[in-house]
């Protein structure tokens, strides 16, 4: 049996982590914010910046074991990051010490509240999924008690940026105006605090996760994290306003009044590629991104339909689009990384009509059709739900003609008809 990692294999050599104040309190547990934004904030303490600690705050059933397994291991997981670089492999282990404690929201609230209203916390984070981003799920109403607790206890405290990392288009504006919306419910010098001393800020990330695996690390860890050596966390604010409460800044943590370039590079680059070929990939019974690249027609038709459709559909300049597409479909063909089309289509719906239909909408191609043919046959959804690509005769007819070709010959048939295609 090995030893449960805890405090206690932590490196001498790490930074002291209980002279850390708490600073950051974060909704949700999951890879993404472990990989990438619990590890910012990690890389930032051992440089010296003193960004502090952060406080979970898990908010679902399935969460749950999580929360349990980050106190039991004191905070701690273990990253590894394994993966391409030009062509060359790279491989990191290393141990995260920047979570100080996990809470349950339904049993921990009050604390939860506590924390909110702590002056020494000035960032808040969130990924809790895009469905989980509505005014009618549980985390817009939960976020606005919180900063109700932080008005009603330290009215004075200083400004909290609100940073959601959730892939949706202006995820700042949109989580300030569900918060903004359920604060009616309070009187105006509610309303008025959440004005002056509430920044809520677009965010983009990127980096690729996947469910721990084998690894030989002497200890045993619940949550041990694998990902790939690339990162980008994007934070759409005044720079100078947030390095003073947030000093993560990094190459791979940019601070920016606008990140409209980064998320619509991701959103479309490498999203909309995931989104639209997850159907087609579980239609043909291929489980791993990475197979679906070395696919004698998946890898085909993910190129064909990144640089022939997607990248002619948006307004990134030609040269910088290409070698982020390169760049992408090295990151999809990682060795290391066990990323499941399966996991891809949770919420296949959502993301189609986000990454994909404004593509299709710009610029109808062939295979963005066969795609929404796929995307239509595994959901079973109706043409409705593509939105404003339902009313173009032409995508219409041309997805209506490869929904035919999947029921009658199979989604190899469809495939090998795309990529001989002429563009």
């Amino acid at each position: 049996m090995l030893p449960l990692l805890t405090a206690a294999l932590w490196p001498a050599s790490g930074y002291a982590r209980d002279q850390l104040p708490e600073r950051i309190l974060q909704f949700g547990s999951g890879m993404l914010l472990r990989a990438l934004c619990v590890a910012a904030v990690d890389t930032a303490n051992r440089t010296g910046a003193r960004a502090g600690r952060i406080v979970v705050v898990q908010s679902t059933t399935e969460g749950a074991p999580r929360a349990r397994a980050l106190n039991a291991q004191d905070g701690l997981f273990t990253l590894i990051e394994r993966g391409l670089s030009g062509g060359a492999p790279v491989e990191r282990v290393g141990l995260i010490g920047a979570i100080s404690r996990a809470l349950a929201a339904d049993d921990q609230w009050n604390v939860v509240r506590d924390v909110a209203a702590n002056p020494a916390i000035q960032v808040i984070i969130s990924n809790v999924s895009e469905a989980g981003f509505r005014s009618d799920a549980p985390f817009p109403g939960r976020l606005t008690d919180a900063l109700h607790a932080r008005f009603t206890r330290a009215p004075d405290a200083p400004p909290v940026f609100v940073i959601p990392t959730e892939l949706v288009p202006d995820n700042g504006p949109r989580l300030a105006a569900m918060v903004h919306d359920m604060a009616r419910k309070y009187d105006n010098r509610f309303r008025n605090w959440l004005e002056a001393r509430v920044r809520f800020c677009s965010s983009l990330v990127d980096r690729i996760v996947t469910a721990g695996q084998e690894a030989t690390l002497g200890y045993g860890d619940a949550l041990l994290t694998v990902t790939e050596p690339y990162a980008l966390w994007a934070i759409e604010a005044d720079p100078a306003e947030l390095r003073t409460v947030f000093p993560i800044e990094r190459e791979n943590v940019v601070f920016a009044p606008d990140i409209t370039f980064y998320r619509e590079r991701k959103l479309r680059l490498l999203n909309a590629v995931h989104t639209a070929t997850a159907p087609l990939a579980a239609l043909a019974g291929v489980r791993i991104v990475r197979e679906a690249t070395a696919h004698p027609l998946l890898g085909p038709f993910m190129k064909r339909l990144l640089f022939e459709e997607i990248i002619p559909a948006t307004d990134i300049p030609v040269d910088d689009a290409r070698a982020f597409a390169n760049q992408v479909l090295e990151r999809f063909a990682n060795p290391w990384l066990e990323h499941e089309w399966r996991v891809i289509a949770t919420n296949q719906e959502e993301k189609f009509r986000i990454r994909v239909v404004p593509v299709i909408v710009r610029r109808p191609a062939p295979g963005l059709s066969l795609a929404a043919a796929a995307h239509l046959t595994f959901t079973r959804a109706s043409f409705e739900t593509l939105g404003e690509a339902a009313r173009i005769p032409e995508f219409v007819t041309t997805t209506e003609r490869w929904m035919a070709i999947l029921a009658r010959d199979g989604v190899e048939a469809a495939l090998r008809d795309s990529v001989q295609r002429p563009p």
